[in-house]
């Protein structure tokens, strides 16, 4: 059964998001760079009045002009003798007071800002009968500078936004999957549990009748065991589960008892062989209904992964630190693409033509949420085989 894959979802989602942000700047600097040139065009008009009124010897008539249009500007100004020294007036520069007394120290602060303006727009020069007599400087009025940062800081509360919504949505997402997992498990011990006790009703009274001690008597006690097994470990998943020191070296033995006369032996030999260091196998608080499970189903994903052709399951049991357990499942079948080692824990994702997909996503569940573990792949290689790896604290 395939899925739909995230890292496509995620490709589109960013590939649109991108778009969305490109949008915004480029419109920002459009309007930014409109500005900009309003500026330019007021200076130059200021420009060519000093120019006309110097011409016309009309010099208190230019002084006031002058000076009521340069208070009425909103961005700061710099006017100097030389392209970028010898200041001899300035207007709404950041910092700088309109009326500050020129030393040395404010001459240095000034010829910096006139540095930072020329970055961004040329200097409009000041011309009397055609000879240059200074230059206007000017940067960016407090609104384009605003203007300027808007964009980043609607990116920002949006990015905040859509984090929070995929947090919450994500949790949502979680809690659903979570009802539906436990309903599932619920109804199916619910649905099991009918059956089973009528088979041990039936398994007594056949007991009577041939005596207990018969072969197959004995055979089916212990599949009716078996399904009662099954029906409560479903029984367990979503309820508070009981967490006790287990014996590791037990857990395995059970899980190999059972599984060595269940692997079907088609056209090949499988080998299950468990490599246990006693010493290594230290006692680990959890369920031994659900850690047994779980173990099971890895070992049932790699004989799927042998595909009936033979080949060898190891589990082995081993221990990075005295506070960390390591159990190791590794195959020798068709190996894994490293693109699906995260994909193949997800619900419904199976490469069989058959199967619900949910074996090994229950196993992480059992692991992760009742063992507080973790289960990965270790290494998988095509051809080659796989190889789990589960961490217990």
């Amino acid at each position: 059964m395939a899925i739909f894959s995230k890292s496509r979802i995620k490709l589109s989602f960013g590939m649109i998001a991108f778009a969305f942000i490109s949008a915004i700047l480029i419109y920002s600097h459009i309007i930014v760079r409109e500005l900009r040139h309003d500026s330019q065009k007021t200076l130059s008009f200021l420009a060519t009045l000093f120019a006309r009124m110097a011409e016309d010897d009309r010099l208190e008539d230019f002084s006031f002009m002058l000076d009521e249009m340069v208070d009425k500007l909103s961005f700061p100004i710099i006017i100097t003798a030389d392209p970028q020294a010898d200041v001899t007036a300035w207007k709404n520069v950041p910092g700088v007071s309109d009326t500050a007394r020129l030393d040395e120290s404010l001459i240095q602060s000034l010829i910096a800002n006139v540095k930072e303006m020329d970055r961004f727009a040329d200097p409009v020069p000041l011309e009397y009968q055609g000879i240059s007599i200074g230059y206007i400087h000017y940067g960016d009025s407090v609104t384009i500078t605003r203007l300027k940062w808007m964009p980043y800081y609607e990116i920002a509360g949006a990015a905040l936004l859509i984090i929070f919504g995929f947090f919450a949505f994500d949790y949502v997402r979680s809690s659903e999957k979570k009802f539906i997992w436990v309903g599932m498990a619920k109804e199916t011990a619910h649905q099991l549990g009918t059956p089973i006790s009528s088979l041990m009703g039936w398994l007594e009274l056949a007991k009577s009748q041939f005596g207990a001690e018969h072969e197959a008597l004995q055979e089916m006690n212990e599949d009716v065991s078996r399904l009662e097994r099954v029906s409560n470990r479903f029984s367990q998943i979503g309820s508070k589960v009981k967490r006790t020191p287990l014996d590791l070296t037990t857990v395995m033995n059970n899980v190999h008892t059972y599984m060595k006369r269940r692997i079907p032996q088609k056209n090949g030999t499988v080998d299950l062989v468990f490599l246990l260091d006693p010493s290594h196998c230290f006692p680990v608080n959890g369920n031994s209904d659900l850690l047994e499970w779980a173990l099971e189903n890895l070992i049932k994903n790699g004989v799927d992964a042998l595909e009936g052709e033979g080949g060898t399951i190891t589990v082995k049991c081993a221990s990075a630190h005295k506070k960390q357990l390591i159990i190791d499942i590794s195959d020798t079948g068709r190996g894994i693409p490293e693109k699906n080692w995260e994909t193949i824990f997800q619900p419904g994702f199976s490469s069989k033509k058959r199967g619900w997909g949910l074996g090994l996503s229950l196993t992480r569940r059992i692991i992760e949420e009742y063992h507080h573990g973790r289960v990965f792949v270790l290494h998988s290689e095509p051809g080659q085989g796989t190889t789990f790896r589960i961490l217990l604290s």
